[in-house]
């Protein structure tokens, strides 16, 4: 472990420590993380089918009209499809795109509704894709896919259908449940149906296990330290360091892997490795450390989690053990500075803040020796510092 405490300030830079890891926790909760394969397809995504002429033309000639199911809207020849969900690997297009609404088929008095649509494009070649949804009232593929395309755009990618072909499935359904036979029959299996493009955005997506997030601690809290009676010192545990020894210092937490972010910063896991320990000699009393490690960010809820170990051999009323994960502080984005840059599919955010939870301010102030003149030292809301990290998603 590297000792953060510094000569000229023994005991404010050691005090430091209770703040630093508070601070920390919360600071770092813009880190980025490696991510899985595949992921969350975001709503906003965009898929719009162009209906093929010659199919269009064959339904209008046996007196098939093609209507839209809400949400799903019509505007000539176009379809615009919402989504409504899916996973995805946006390196190589392979996973599944959700559907709302659907396409609804009238001839005279009967219609037959197409639903649940789903883009399945999980097999190990574009071959495999298929779109599936349930047909009046059956689940079965509706359309096989020939010509898909992958190309990534920004933190997603772009799925292109060269052709939709109808199932022979299908044909036979819609035409069953329309009362279309014979002659009169209106669907074929393998007809050419509509071509399609789609803009499939991540809800988040991965953080590769690069680089690290800083948090540099406010003076108000090495204020604060500064208070307690016995000073508690401040060290990282690796591969956490010290990249400036300040005052007030500043802590740099590798990102770890396993972790994902949104593009709005508005949901996504983050996690770090390394840790801090603080470390509190109370004479007689023993020596009291309080380490926290693993460092998580929830970006839903703008807060920071740690695993939480106390522990002082002496005073059993210190020695609390293994804790677990506990949130302990909250972050703030709004003073921050954020660049978002699809092009490069990096994340940036400078300054943000983070403030100390009630449950955390009350740990320390139970923890560590209680300040001359002063029953609490730690309160909830007091600033920590501020937190800055760049990360580069999948």
């Amino acid at each position: 472990m590297t000792d953060v405490s510094q000569p000229k300030m023994a005991r404010g830079t050691m005090l430091i420590a209770g703040a630093l890891i508070a601070a920390l926790l919360a600071l770092l909760a813009l880190a980025p993380l490696a991510s899985a394969a595949s992921d969350p397809v975001s709503t906003t995504s965009t898929t719009t089918l162009t209906l093929n002429n010659g199919f269009t033309k064959g339904l209008k000639k046996k007196g098939v009209a093609v209507l839209r199911v809400a949400p799903t809207k019509i505007k000539g020849a176009k379809v615009t499809l919402k989504v409504s969900g899916g996973s995805i690997d946006p390196a190589t297009g392979k996973g599944t795109v959700n559907f709302g609404g659907g396409l609804k088929f009238k001839a005279g008095k009967k219609n037959v509704v197409v639903k649940k649509l789903v883009l399945n494009n999980t097999k190990s070649s574009a071959l495999g894709a298929k779109l599936t949804g349930n047909v009046g009232g059956k689940n079965m593929v509706f359309g096989t896919v020939a010509g898909l395309k992958a190309a990534r755009n920004g933190f997603g990618v772009n799925l292109t259908i060269k052709q939709l072909k109808l199932s022979g499935k299908a044909a036979g359904q819609l035409n069953k449940k329309l009362g279309l036979k014979g002659k009169a029959a209106a669907f074929k299996g393998n007809r050419v149906m509509a071509s399609s493009k789609s803009n499939v955005q991540p809800t988040t997506v991965g953080l590769l296990p690069q680089g690290s997030s800083s948090l540099t601690l406010s003076l108000e809290a090495v204020t604060k330290l500064v208070k307690l009676k016995a000073p508690v010192a401040l060290s990282t545990v690796a591969p956490a360091t010290v990249t400036s020894a300040g005052p007030p210092p500043t802590v740099a937490f590798p990102i770890a892997p396993e972790g994902t972010i949104s593009p709005s910063l508005t949901a996504g896991t983050i996690k770090h490795n390394g840790g801090l320990k603080l470390t509190q000699n109370l004479g007689p009393g023993g020596i009291t450390n309080l380490t926290l490690s693993n460092i998580w960010i929830d970006l839903a809820t703008k807060s920071a989690t740690v695993e939480v170990i106390i522990e002082n051999s002496t005073t059993a009323a210190l020695n609390l053990g293994n804790l677990g994960r506990v949130s302990i502080a909250d972050l703030n984005l709004t003073g921050a500075t954020v660049n978002v840059d699809p092009a490069t599919r990096t994340i940036s955010v400078t300054n943000a803040a983070a403030t100390l939870q009630a449950l955390t301010a009350a740990t320390l102030n139970q923890v560590f020796a209680e300040p001359v003149g002063e029953k609490e030292v730690f309160k909830a809301g007091d600033p920590l510092g501020t937190f800055s990290f760049s990360g580069q998603t999948e």
